[in-house]
């Protein structure tokens, strides 16, 4: 947690939106390199590569560079953990024993493939090696990333995640279906500049073809 230092002459403006922001169950998620090139982030500008057209995808989901986008299969029980503060003291070692808080864990975010195919999860276990970003798809259609400006966003990138992993498969036997488990990990403060996609001539669940 790092607090700016002198104060501003003001506490900082909490804006009050009348719209709620929601979204729904996590249900398909797309892989990016969070970098096109040394130094250089995959993005895209909101009001040319429109992220709310299919073109857009198809042609990220085609491409044989560091632009590429691959998609998930479907996915259940997607589970987002928050992470909880991260404290120092209590007791003798702080004042009045009130603990300092010192900044935020991780977002743990975990999730299982349902009878998946094994060519599926041996190739998302070869993602493992990279360094990736991700786009959720929520039960909706809606595409979830993140913005430059969360006030007047203009670019939008993928999610920075790390730990990124996929489990070997899990026999159901009688009772259940074989699965296998995937799990990464948001760095903290990974929401606050949420941006939220609705897509104009698609949806996104269904309507992004790999090649």
């Amino acid at each position: 947690m790092l607090c700016t230092c002198p104060l501003g002459s003001e506490i900082t403006d909490i804006f009050i939106d009348t719209c709620p922001e929601e979204v729904g169950q996590i249900q398909k998620i797309l892989v990016q390199r969070v970098f096109s090139a040394a130094g250089v982030k995959n993005s895209l500008t909101i009001a040319s590569a429109n992220p709310n057209v299919l073109a857009t995808w198809t042609t990220l989901l085609a491409a044989s560079d560091s632009t590429k986008v691959v998609q998930t299969p479907f996915l259940t029980n997607p589970v987002v953990e928050p992470g909880a503060p991260r404290t120092f003291g209590g007791g003798n070692a702080t004042l009045g024993g009130v603990e300092i808080i010192v900044g935020r864990e991780p977002t743990q975010f975990t999730a299982a493939f349902l009878s998946a195919s094994q060519r599926s999860i041996k190739a998302l276990k070869e993602i493992m090696c990279e360094t990736i970003g991700v786009y959720l798809i929520d039960e909706y259609g809606r595409i979830i990333g993140i913005s430059n400006n969360i006030a007047t966003p203009t670019i939008f990138y993928p999610i920075p995640v790390h730990g990124f992993f996929v489990g070997d498969k899990k026999l159901g036997g009688l009772e259940e279906p074989d699965m296998n488990m995937m799990q990464f990990s948001f760095y903290p403060n990974w929401s606050d500049n949420l941006y939220i996609v609705t897509p104009t001539n698609f949806d996104a669940l269904t309507a992004l073809v790999t090649p």
